[in-house]
């Protein structure tokens, strides 16, 4: 009700309490930029380093905990017409566990939530967030940031960008990805400030020490449904309709519906656990040959449905580029190749804030994609944030301890969520408790399988058995002492 009321009295009177500016213009920065448009106190800029807002990526899922947050920005009944499942409250099957390295593969687990896992095409779904931008955002394209400085004692934010343009703001917030530069200037400075207060500073300032490879190699890949029709007419293949784990020693894929079942998601997971954290050779991401696929293990050795997944002749993959939602088709851009992405992490990142600098989404915390809660992550540190900075407790004086309750809040349940993502992506490729899996006779096999069923849902069950909200209210409670 005070909210409300502050909202209106400034509208009426045209006050600007806060400057924004989100560094980065992906599914964090622009979720962030709706979830701050109901408060006409403060303004909005958006500087992309790109010539256009262009996503990375191919599928991606919303658990029940993140589609609550995207229905109070008012964003359900449009990104409800771009998903390819249901929205609903009812328990549903969510996802099936296959063995599939052997001849005869079998499901050995099946999970179960109070609410599906909704899938999207990525392109689709920062649509949708783009439309959501209030008219008074404003989206500065070609403005990748250099540095950025802040007095000790207050003033405005400087932002200098490598085109050598300057802007000002009073609040920074870095959603520029796990590379990213107001994460760098953030660390330095914390550095700076812990040199000056006589504190150590040597790790705090080297930014690569919490970039790590996970020792892990993606393929991504998008397939049509009608290359499908002749493999699924015979037989050989069924469409999905909910996802599908298929795992192995070291190597796991997943396949799921995007695009209102138009598209099948494939990703390809290979896991060399000896490599976590060592420094990854070459470029993160970039298109590879299709029989690189094959090399990653002895798909030979694997059930036959992996084997016509890989297929060469529709491995050659779309990528496509969002619809008109009346239109509700996808539409053919090019083909390409797969795409081959070394999955890198943020870890154990020692503070989220500086001043009045703060960083959300994969600048803070990217994760592993093993539990498919990297976007929805995103989504709930840019929502918790705006209603943290539109709160009327919440002014120029007061910002920096408004901050520090983002940071005593989000940090931890992040980090902790990050963690969990990698504990399934060990789980998906067969590394349990020092088990060969390979080796052992087929009773403790299957009896181990059914411990790692129940390890991955316990690990996963905080995305529908939980809500933002509820640490939500108690940050909030904490501004009355900012």
């Amino acid at each position: 009700m005070l909210s409300a009321f502050w909202n209106f009295t400034c509208a009426l009177m045209g006050v600007i309490k806060l400057r924004v500016a989100i560094c980065g213009g992906g599914i964090g920065g622009l979720a962030h930029a709706c979830a701050l448009a109901k408060y006409s106190d403060i303004t909005v800029n958006i500087y992309e380093s790109a010539a256009k807002l262009s996503p990375f990526g191919a599928g991606i899922g919303m658990w029940p905990r993140a589609w609550n947050v995207l229905c109070a920005l008012g964003m359900g009944e449009d990104m409800a017409k771009i998903t390819s499942v249901s929205p609903t409250n009812s328990t549903v099957h969510s996802f099936s566990f296959r063995k599939s390295d052997q001849s005869n593969g079998f499901t050995f687990g099946n999970m179960f939530s109070r609410g599906p896992l909704l899938t999207f095409h990525r392109a689709q779904f920062q649509e949708v967030l783009a439309q959501h931008l209030p008219p008074s955002c404003r989206i500065h394209h070609s403005k990748r940031l250099k540095s950025y400085s802040q007095g000790r004692y207050g003033g405005p934010i400087r932002l200098s960008f490598e085109d050598g343009t300057q802007a000002t703001c009073d609040v920074l917030v870095g959603a520029d990805g796990i590379k990213s530069a107001v994460r760098s200037c953030l660390l330095r400075e914390q550095a700076e400030f812990a040199r000056y207060s006589g504190q150590p500073s040597n790790k705090i300032l080297a930014c690569k020490d919490y970039v790590s490879w996970a020792g892990s190699i993606a393929y991504r890949a998008l397939i049509p449904v009608e290359r499908l029709k002749e493999d699924c007419d015979q037989g050989l293949l069924v469409l999905p309709t909910t996802p599908t784990i298929y795992v192995g020693t070291d190597v796991h894929m997943i396949v799921y519906p995007v695009s209102k079942g138009q598209v099948v998601n494939l990703a390809l997971f290979h896991f060399q656990p000896e490599l976590q954290g060592m420094p990854y050779p070459g470029p993160w991401s970039k298109e590879v040959d299709e029989s690189e696929l094959f090399n990653i293990a002895r798909f030979e050795r694997w059930e036959p449905t992996v084997k016509h997944w890989l297929k060469v002749r529709y491995i050659l993959l779309l990528f496509a580029i969002p619809p008109s939602r009346a239109e509700g088709m996808i539409c053919l851009q090019h083909i390409r190749k797969p795409t081959k992405w070394a999955i890198h992490t943020v870890v154990d990142l020692p503070t989220y804030i500086s001043g009045r600098a703060v960083l959300i989404g994969d600048a803070a915390h990217s994760c592993s994609p093993h539990q498919g809660t990297g976007a929805g992550q995103a989504i709930e540190d840019a929502y918790f944030l705006a209603e943290l900075l539109g709160d009327p407790r919440t002014t120029l004086n007061t910002l920096p301890q408004a901050l520090k309750v983002y940071d005593k809040f989000r940090r931890p349940w992040t980090q902790e969520a990050s963690a969990k993502a990698m504990a399934n992506g060990r789980y998906f490729t067969l590394h349990h408790d020092g088990f060969d899996f390979s080796h052992a006779d087929a009773a403790a096999v299957v009896q181990k399988l059914h411990e790692l069923t129940d390890l991955m849902i316990d690990e996963w069950k905080w995305c529908w058995t939980t809500t933002v909200e509820e640490s939500l209210k108690a940050a909030l409670s904490q501004l009355q002492d900012a």
